[in-house]
């Protein structure tokens, strides 16, 4: 059991430090070595968890990926109320938040952030595209489409807001942006 124990430990250790090193010096020029130092490991033993750099970057990436559709795949099938929408949001707001030190990463380096999830690209865009058309409501107009769109890009903004530690909570993070993303969702009356 140690040992499981110890490859997890090695395994959150390595991820840290790929996405520190990604962030702040991108992709491209952040090298397995570069981790591994990092880490406080040999190359040889990062290269025993992950056979690349793209290997790493996609098991990053695929996780925070594979929580977020599990939060949109949610609203298939459930009836659309202001409820509803609000309880989906804040989960998705739950996701960016918990992944919110991927954002660099995901902002930095968007090509390859694109090639690590390629595979799983068109289903990821179906998948957020029937979320924002769930979120516009029921018969949406263009302008809910629209609002939609912008919801779920203000939700975005936990990624890219380049927050200090101590500076905001999560739970104020939460908050602020469950506000902003339902006040861009409100239908106005014509």
């Amino acid at each position: 059991m140690q040992h499981a124990t110890g490859s997890r430990d090695t395994k959150a250790a390595i991820h840290q430090a790929a996405l520190d090193l990604f962030s702040a010096q991108g992709y491209e020029k952040t090298s397995l070595r570069e981790i591994a130092e990092q880490v406080g490991i040999t190359k040889a033993s990062l290269y025993y968890h992950y056979s690349s750099k793209q290997d790493l970057l996609r098991v990053i990436i695929g996780t925070f990926v594979d929580d977020v559709r599990q939060v949109m795949e949610r609203s298939a099938g459930l009836e659309w109320s202001p409820e509803a929408v609000r309880e989906l949001l804040g989960a998705y707001l739950d996701v960016i938040i918990k992944h919110r030190a991927t954002g660099p990463t995901l902002m930095r380096d968007i090509g390859a952030v694109l090639a690590a999830i390629d595979e799983d690209l068109e289903g990821l865009i179906a998948t957020s595209r029937a979320f924002q058309l769930w979120l516009a409501g029921p018969n949406p107009t263009v302008p809910d489409r629209l609002r939609a769109a912008a919801a779920i890009e203000a939700a975005s903004a936990a990624l890219s807001a380049n927050l200090q530690a101590g500076e905001f909570t999560d739970a104020e993070i939460h908050a602020t942006l469950l506000d902003a993303t339902t006040a861009l969702l409100a239908r106005r009356n014509d």
